[in-house]
């Protein structure tokens, strides 16, 4: 038997309310129907199953024309019509499970997985239609956002268009923009703007999209669209949380903290909502934490801006430029391998790795063709005076395990006070942080150059293939 009938039962498989009414004969010729369905052998042993597969989907269609709302006849129907890419009959059986019980989600989404890759066209049909009858389903509107971001952009610009309209239904918009945010936020962040200016007095409208901003990096644009309305609006925790987040993304910690502890976590508890009051106690005692650090990395910059002597290099990514600091003082060795990697040529034209939104993009990988051999540098978060992480901070790609940090590091959209003394934090962005707010997976670090360094080399210690501690000036020249 073929291993989606299995699947699609589990996934079918009606309430009890659905049969607890019917006569006894009824779970008799169901039990007949799962048994002949058993009964099937493997494709690949008769030629002929499809046709003794299709008998059994005609008497279960039968079953089903006799008990209208029994979906064990649907499941079968469904199951073989499936098995046998009969389009017009998983589309048949399909409609019909989807108007006995709506409520079914997971059969609507092993609909949709039948069609995405034969026609996502009419998968973007189907889930359009099913969220048309479960307005509130957010696993269809994920579904429906990311195909149709994928596959047919203009009809994901087409949906939010209507909402422009006057008269359109705007708690659906707000619901569904809210999504788009979670799914595909450069998307949301353009709607939602489109959005606010159609209807600038909606306060929830203006919050989703804000969230929808803050979700795709552009925090002080979050930030200036919500002080367009009284601070005092902000009443859902929800709402005080992304208040919170858009002054704790450019270092606001202070007011960050401030603004959280306006929340009432045992009411929100009371409401039920776990998940939120999972992250705030999370985030919480990590902003207090920023509160509390963030002074001396402060006084460390100003030491930084005294001495005026710290080695500045530009990244250059499509063309435009990230001017960075880089704490010689602080970590060395790191710094020194930066310094020689990018003499080197190794970072240029390269593409980034994970861009994280709304954490980091990580860089500095390395060509296998490059010409240069491998290696590994100590980490020196344990060994030197680590430096508090912030939004723009440059920080070793740390592998947990002995002798494994790379040249790779990543820069940081949006601070990550966890990380304070767990990782090497080598640098920061001067100018530039939107640039690196804005990157794309794939784009591509066109060069790195080094524009002020100190007189002296920059020869880092670093670890060979065979994990011997070696000078950099040393491999090479091997």
């Amino acid at each position: 038997m073929l291993t989606i009938i299995p699947l699609l039962l589990a996934l079918l498989t009606p309430p009890a309310t659905f049969t607890s009414s019917l006569p006894t004969n009824v779970d008799q010729e169901a039990a007949a129907l799962a048994e002949a369905v058993a009964a099937l052998p493997p494709v690949d042993e008769q030629e002929d199953w499809a046709a003794a597969a299709i008998t059994i989907r005609d008497q279960a269609r039968a079953f089903s024309a006799k008990y209208p709302t029994d979906l064990r006849g649907l499941e079968i129907d469904t199951s073989i019509s499936v098995a046998i890419k009969d389009d017009d009959g998983v589309n048949a059986a399909f409609s019909q499970v989807m108007a006995i019980a709506p409520e079914m989600t997971g059969a609507g989404l092993a609909w949709v997985n039948y069609w995405t890759p034969r026609d996502s066209a009419q998968a973007i049909d189907i889930l359009s239609m099913l969220l048309d009858d479960m307005p509130g389903s957010r696993l269809y509107m994920d579904r429906l956002f990311k195909l149709m971001a994928a596959t047919e952009p203009d009809r994901l610009t087409a949906r939010f268009a209507v909402f422009l309209q006057p008269g359109s239904n705007r708690e659906q918009a707000r619901l569904e923009l809210d999504q788009l945010a979670r799914t595909k936020p450069s998307y949301a962040a353009r709607f939602g703007e489109q959005l606010h200016a159609a209807f600038p007095d909606d306060l929830e409208l203006t919050v989703a999209t804000a969230r929808a901003l803050r979700q795709s990096n552009r925090f002080s644009k979050a930030k200036q669209l919500m002080q367009s309305v009284p601070e005092s609006s902000f009443t859902d925790p929800s709402q005080l949380y992304l208040w919170s987040d858009v002054h704790f993304a450019n270092h606001e910690f202070d007011r960050a903290v401030e603004i959280l502890n306006q929340i009432d976590m045992d009411a929100i508890l009371d409401d039920n909502r776990i998940g939120l009051h999972r992250r705030l106690k999370f985030v919480k005692p990590l902003r207090s934490q920023a509160v509390e650090e963030w002074p001396a990395e402060l006084q460390k910059r100003s030491d930084d801006a005294l001495r005026d002597d710290n080695p500045l290099a530009i990244i250059r990514i499509g063309g435009r430029e990230v001017l960075v600091e880089l704490f010689e003082n602080d970590s060395p060795n790191t710094v020194a391998n930066f310094i020689a990697s990018a003499d080197l040529g190794l970072y240029d034209q390269y593409p980034a790795g994970q861009v994280q939104t709304g954490f980091r993009t990580i860089m500095g990988g390395r060509h296998d063709d490059d010409g240069a051999p491998a290696w590994t540098i100590p980490d020196e978060h344990e060994t030197t005076d680590s430096r508090a992480i912030g939004a723009g901070s440059l920080v070793s790609y740390r592998i947990s395990r002995p002798k494994a940090t790379t040249g790779e590091f990543f820069i940081l959209h949006f601070p990550a006070i966890h990380l304070n003394g767990k990782r090497t934090t080598f640098g920061r962005v001067l100018t530039g942080l939107d640039v690196i707010r804005e990157m794309q997976e794939g784009d591509v670090i066109d060069s790195v150059e080094v524009i002020r360094r100190r007189p002296h080399e920059y020869d880092p210690v670093i670890y060979n293939e065979n994990g011997e501690e070696i000078s950099l000036k040393q491999l090479l020249n091997q």
